[in-house]
């Protein structure tokens, strides 16, 4: 309950966190505009009757922009929050106008009223992630409604569920491929048996608070609650068990992220009106994605170096040649994921494991390893020491 409806993650095992990250759905454990909406509704719907006493619309608009930031405040004031409320504050100031409001004037807006506050946000994961999907959100899915638009009510419904998580995944796979170089291909499976309930689950989550507050919490209000955390947790934990469906390791630069949004702008554009212009923006995006990737490994190829990794009470020295990698240590069961990240990023095919030696030879140079003992070799001139247990000879 404290992180679905407070974002609270402090106290969730890290078994069922990485389920929800595995399955695509760890939005839902970050307080973001899809809790922030749904509480939005709630506070529209309990407090409307104040619009029939005088003054009482402009009573409202303060009351749920009060709450509203009340709420951000318990919250904790994260990047997704502040973004969340800023934007769905403007959204009420809309409404209480009664005039109709352009969707990309209020992300604007919310933007620059959080960056002239916050200005070292536009450099958080969550901020970028949460604005990239809104943004997405606004701009792919009433394309994706004309593209086809069902006359049967569930699979409208379905399509709808669908297009959102397809508009969203667009807008954030390039971030998340440079930032987490994962994919989870079963996204919309857990989007599509989760979201439908998870505004009930909220709701009920808050009518559970409020009633245990004031002692007058029914068992079986408990119980039912109880079942359907669980049964979500449930639904979440299969998709994750899916690993053929999870793409891990994926190298993916920055110059890869901005041809990303451009294939996706393009692409979008040329689905949304089919011309030849748009087509050929289309395919020199993926041109320019695809020499971009051909020529990081040509230069992979050609590349040696050594890098000596930071381990808390271990020694790593990364020996790339090519493709490969070789990693020394003296301790492999404490390297953690240290040649794991190096390997992604320089897009490594090949990892080795050696065991740490006293000296080695790098081209004409010469590495020596001293260790606590503190022997050095006498004969013979060092270009490199490196300096790996505490000893008196330092």
């Amino acid at each position: 309950m404290q992180t679905l409806i407070l974002g609270k993650r402090d106290d969730i095992s890290e078994i069922t966190y990485n389920n929800y990250k595995n399955a695509g759905a760890v939005h839902i454990l970050a307080v973001s505009g899809l809790h922030v909406g749904i509480i939005l509704l709630l506070l529209e719907f309990l407090l409307s009757p104040l619009e029939r006493f005088p003054k009482g619309k402009t009573i409202k608009l303060i009351l749920i922009v009060l709450l509203l930031w009340g709420y951000a405040f318990l919250a904790g004031l994260s990047p997704s929050i502040v973004r969340a409320v800023t934007m769905f504050s403007f959204v009420v100031y809309s409404l209480y106008l009664n005039r109709p409001t352009n969707s990309f004037n209020i992300i604007a807006l919310s933007i620059l009223f959080i960056l002239l506050v916050k200005p070292l946000f536009l450099f958080q994961v969550g901020f970028q992630m949460s604005y990239a999907a809104v943004f997405a959100i606004v701009w792919v899915y009433p394309k994706l409604q004309k593209f086809w638009f069902p006359d049967n009510f569930i699979v409208r419904k379905i399509w709808q569920l669908l297009s959102v998580s397809i508009a969203a995944q667009l807008g954030v796979l390039p971030i998340s491929l440079f930032y987490f170089h994962q994919f989870p291909a079963l996204f919309f499976v857990s989007n599509l048996l989760i979201i439908p309930f998870l505004g009930l689950i909220l709701g009920l989550g808050i009518v559970v608070i409020l009633l245990a507050l004031t002692n007058l919490l029914p068992q079986f209000l408990v119980d039912g609650f109880n079942w359907a955390i669980h049964f979500m947790n449930s639904i979440v934990g299969w998709v994750a068990r899916q690993e053929g469906f999870i793409i891990k390791n994926i190298p993916f630069d920055s110059v890869q992220m901005i041809a990303g949004y451009f294939i996706i702008t393009a692409l979008v554009l040329f689905l949304s009106r089919p011309r030849r212009k748009s087509a050929l923006v289309f395919f020199d995006g993926l041109i320019i994605f695809q020499s971009w990737t051909i020529w990081n490994q040509t230069q992979v190829h050609q590349k040696e170096t050594i890098v000596l990794a930071h381990r808390t009470r271990n020694t790593i020295l990364l020996h790339q040649l090519g493709d490969s990698i070789s990693v020394i240590t003296s301790d492999s069961d404490n390297i953690g994921t240290v040649s794991t990240d190096y390997a992604v990023a320089e897009r490594i095919q090949k990892v080795n494991n050696s065991v740490l030696r006293n000296s080695y030879q790098i081209g004409d140079k010469k590495l020596f390893v001293m260790d606590s003992l503190g022997i050095l070799p006498l004969e013979e001139q060092l270009d490199y020491l490196l300096l790996t247990q505490p000893s008196k000879a330092y």
